[in-house]
């Protein structure tokens, strides 16, 4: 806290001394400085000083190194961004992926990064040399962005509070080069003595969303630079709602669903408390011809034709791919699920009402056949119904959304536990919203859902082995718990509620049921560009054993990061012989009064906004066909004080 407090000071006496000639700010370091120096060595705050230009045009394309086009022919273009149908996305070019082919993606950079010009180097070093920094105490890091306009291109000068060393670094722009002068003997020259340490960290660009990062250190006099066989590999993949593949995308707008109904419940109950009387909300329907829906609601009810296994026979093995294809044409065996693809379709509240009304009344007249297996409380007043044990409900207020929420929340995890379990990708445990109890799960496939029951059961209305008493308004108390009855809330002594609302626990069911989306795609994208099979199951039971984030909405903003260590022999095959996209090298020497730090970063395109890397253009960017690398030198020295 002093510390902290120290270096804000620092800031305020730059303020009062230099404000009004430069612009000054205490927060993140920037993202250029991140990536050249590493975020340890950036720190989680520093004081930067700069000049602000806000007179140019925002940047829309990035500064990357200009190549030679390449001859054309049949070879060049290849489709590495994978069709989700295709199963012949090999990547043998993973290491020129950005460069062949010309994939769209974001910025590196902050939008408030592209207003950041640098000062005069010489008014830099004033400011670094002033007496009151001298004299001041803190912990971290003053920098300053400077012109580039001197010979050594100095991008910015760094002053570091240290107790026992004074600390500086200057960060330089050494130009653009070829990959093949990037090696141990020039680092080492650079560097000035044999290093006693070098960090290295190669990342490997699978696409845009995508890469691998190969870490490692060396006490070696000339490292490698290249090491695939005892290095420490991490996968590092962001999935983006506004980019889901059309794979998935049925499944994503079915939780968007749910989550647009769910906050029309918690809009109702709001006004409601507030005294504001309207009827609630259907936002999510494309609409329904009633007479169809009435004839559709009797058939399903009535229906024996769906009476099949839930899972396949057989301990066959199926494509990723297939089986979410498989998931989204899937029979739906239980009554409750096929009336979620019904019931959504309603075009209004007012719809949505006059369905359930129908469908009560076909469970009180007609002779259900398909009698609901699901433990939700729509499967419980349809099942109380058919046994004329309760009077026909009528829904009010919230209760059609409610109900209506419970079954399409029951009925996507479904989906997702049939892709995961026909996949053999992971364990039903790991599915669930109990965090503590996936954690126990030691991820065998013996637990797969037990949920199927008999034709003569079904129509009998009988309850399954071991569920204990039948339920009826005389026996409230006397039910059996199961586990999927969490969400259906408990029945109240008074009488059998119409439907039950939790807004946290509704919020985490959805939460979870997103991590179990993203997980999703993580995998696909793993299958598509890297076909790493062996590892999905401890990739699942990575992610989904996370407690989820809570998710209140979710619109194309949204995006979900993995970051998961490999064995660095899955990958071997597919990095061996490949440039890495970016480098980051770092080599340490130290005696008794002074320590050298140099680091140097490569990168295939230039982390700095244009208009503050308009310094370091230069004809060499006009190169020869192999890759070519922005580098920046980063040196740093500590002396005893």
């Amino acid at each position: 806290m002093l510390a902290s407090a120290n270096l804000a000071n620092v800031y305020a006496e730059l303020m009062r001394r230099c404000g009004e000639s430069f612009t000054i700010t205490y927060g993140a370091p920037p993202t250029y400085l991140v990536s050249a120096v590493g975020s340890a060595e950036a720190g989680k705050k520093i004081v930067l000083v700069f000049k602000e230009d806000r007179s140019g045009p925002v940047a829309g394309i990035r500064t990357t190194p200009t190549r030679a086009r390449p001859k054309e022919d049949g070879s060049s273009n290849l489709d590495l961004t994978g069709s989700p149908l295709k199963d012949d996305c090999l990547v043998d070019a993973i290491g020129d992926l950005s460069i062949d082919l010309q994939l769209e993606h974001s910025n590196p950079w902050k939008l408030e990064e592209e207003y950041h010009r640098g000062i005069p180097v010489d008014k830099a070093r004033s400011i670094i040399c002033s007496e009151f920094l001298q004299m001041s105490e803190g912990l971290g890091s003053v920098w300053i962005l400077c012109d580039g306009a001197d010979s050594g291109q100095t991008q910015l000068l760094q002053f570091e509070f240290n107790p026992t060393h004074f600390s500086r670094g200057i960060l330089s722009y050494q130009g653009v080069l070829p990959a093949y002068m990037v090696s141990s003997q020039s680092l080492v020259r650079q560097h000035g003595k044999a290093p006693e340490e070098t960090l290295i960290e190669n990342s490997y660009q699978v696409n845009p969303q995508m890469r691998l990062r190969c870490f490692w250190s060396s006490n070696a006099a000339l490292p490698s630079l290249i090491n695939l066989n005892d290095c420490e590999v991490a996968l590092n993949h962001t999935f983006r709602v506004g980019e889901c593949s059309p794979l998935t995308q049925d499944f994503l707008n079915q939780l968007r669903i749910l989550v647009y109904i769910r906050e029309d419940i918690v809009s109702y109950h709001k006004d409601v408390k507030r005294g504001v009387a309207r009827d609630p909300t259907y936002r999510c329907g494309s609409g329904v011809d009633m007479d169809e829906l009435r004839e559709s609601i009797n058939q399903t009810m009535t229906d024996v034709s769906g009476f099949i296994n839930r899972y396949s026979i057989g301990n066959a093995e199926f494509d990723i791919e297939d089986v979410v294809q498989r998931a989204k044409v899937r029979r739906l065996t239980d009554l409750t699920d096929k009336l979620w693809e019904l019931l959504k379709c309603c075009d209004s509240y007012k719809d949505l009402k006059m369905a359930f009304n129908m469908l009560f009344q076909c469970a009180t007249r007609c002779n259900i056949v398909n009698t609901p297996t699901n433990k939700n409380r729509l499967a419980k007043i349809i099942t109380e119904l058919a046994n004329r044990r309760l009077a026909m409900p009528c829904l009010s207020g919230a209760e059609p959304l409610e109900l209506l929420l419970e079954i399409g929340l029951e009925k996507l995890y479904k989906d997702y536990e049939f892709i995961y379990t026909e996949s053999k990708m992971c364990s039903t445990n790991l599915l669930k919203e109990d965090c503590s109890e996936a954690a126990n799960d030691d991820g065998s496939p013996q637990n797969l859902p037990q949920l199927r029951k008999s034709l003569h059961n079904a129509v009998r209305g009988d309850p399954t082995p071991g569920a204990g008493m039948r339920k009826t308004l005389l026996h409230h108390n006397g039910a059996v718990k199961s586990g999927n009855a969490k969400y259906a809330g408990d029945d109240d002594d008074a009488g059998f509620k119409n439907s039950h609302f939790d807004e946290q626990e509704s919020s985490e069911r959805v939460s979870k049921l997103f991590q179990i989306h993203c997980t999703l795609e993580h995998l696909l994208m793993m299958h598509i560009h890297l076909n790493l099979a062996n590892v999905y199951n401890d990739v699942c039971c990575e992610l989904l054993k996370k407690p989820p984030k809570l998710v209140e909405a979710i619109d194309d903003q949204l995006s979900d990061v993995m970051d998961i260590r490999l064995s660095a022999h899955y990958v071997r095959d597919h990095l061996d012989g490949k440039e890495p996209y970016s480098r980051h090298i770092t080599m340490r020497s130290h005696n008794k009064f002074r320590e050298l730090k140099t680091t140097f970063y490569f990168n295939s395109e230039n982390i700095c906004p244009p208009n503050l890397a308009q310094c370091f253009q230069c004809d060499d960017k006009e190169m020869v066909q192999e890759r070519t690398y922005h580098s920046w030198l980063y040196r740093k020295i500590l002396s005893l004080k």
